[in-house]
């Protein structure tokens, strides 16, 4: 199971590398309240390690360097982009393109070894009625996106209707549909056995529970006030929930679809992530700018992490390495 990597919330500037060794210092990199997620991505002798970071205000999805911060390529998407989701081999990354004053509703598929634009996806269903006609269902403001474990199908969730889509890269299409009946579903991640998907609703303060072979809601899991951030952990089957609402944390039982337990964190945390072995803990608390490190088996916090605040002004500064990059290629 390649390991989760942390989410990026608005208005809150990040230090992404040393995550994953948090007891040593490191280095910042500087992130504006324009950038809305990042993901680390796994590298090797021929494609090195790499920053994925989608960026709204610039409707681009930038890849950076993690030590020196500096951008190696720069992707044109979507208006709006809001995540990104990488395969397991780290070559595919999935934009969710939001929108801004008009809901958003497709994903972008991006080839990171060739640096290609692939195709951009309508979240659109067809459906063929009983009298021959035809009739098309168009979901909105794509917001969390995670691939399927060895596939080239991904998971996403639209905010306004309250969906969870299910997405073919190959035949460019949704596959399979489920509405949650829940307001504002935000992320989504998978139990180890990849058999359930679990999506958090903002609006309701609630977890649905889908049965993936099926696409249905199996359960409605309470949890704290406007659950954002998501995470399963590495080496027990179970979720652990960001509840911004409530500054808490629930822990809900992959095994049991049940809430095991909630506890109070840092102020108004938007997302959490664990270190590669679960020792540790990641939670990113909004209002403090900061990250908290907790023991995930003693729940105590081990250390806190302060981050740069990056002003409007200072992000418009940044140059844009690469802005001509637009290119496309067959899948």
């Amino acid at each position: 199971m390649p390991p989760r990597f942390l989410l990026l919330a608005p208005a809150v500037a990040a230090t992404v590398i040393g995550l994953f060794s948090v007891m040593q210092p490191a280095p910042p990199v500087r992130a504006a309240s324009a950038e809305q997620s990042v993901r680390l991505r796994g590298g090797d002798d021929e494609n090195p390690q790499s920053l994925l970071v989608v960026s709204a205000a610039e409707h681009a999805l930038a890849v950076q360097d993690p030590v020196t911060g500096n951008r190696t390529a720069y992707f044109r998407v979507g208006t709006g982009p809001s995540s990104v989701a990488v395969s397991s081999d780290g070559r595919t990354a999935v934009v969710t393109n939001r929108g801004s004053r008009l809901s958003g509703n497709s994903i972008c598929v991006i080839d990171l070894y060739a640096t290609n634009i692939v195709r951009t996806i309508p979240l659109e269903v067809t459906d063929q009625n009983r009298d021959g006609s035809v009739s098309r269902r168009a979901y909105h403001r794509p917001s969390g996106a995670i691939f399927l474990p060895d596939q080239p199908r991904v998971l996403v969730t639209c905010a306004v209707e309250g969906a969870l889509l299910k997405i073919d890269l190959i035949e460019a299409r949704v596959i399979g549909d489920v509405v949650l009946e829940e307001a504002d579903s935000l992320n989504v991640v998978l139990d180890h056995t990849a058999r359930y998907a679990f999506v958090g609703n903002y609006g309701s303060g609630t977890v649905s529970v889908v049965e993936l072979d099926r696409m249905r809601v199996v359960k409605t899991i309470e949890a704290g006030g406007k659950p954002q951030g998501m995470a399963l952990h590495p080496t027990r089957n179970e979720i652990w929930v960001a509840n911004a609402g409530t500054s808490s944390i629930s822990i809900i039982d992959a095994d049991k679809l049940d809430e095991r337990m909630e506890f109070a964190c840092g102020a108004m945390p938007v997302d959490v992530t664990f270190t590669p072995d679960g020792e540790y803990a990641l939670v990113l608390n909004n209002t403090e700018g900061n990250i908290t490190v907790l023991d995930a088996e003693s729940r105590t916090v081990r250390k806190v992490i302060d981050l740069n605040r990056v002003t409007p002004a200072q992000a418009k500064e940044r140059p844009v390495d690469n802005d001509e990059v637009d290119r496309r290629s067959p899948f």
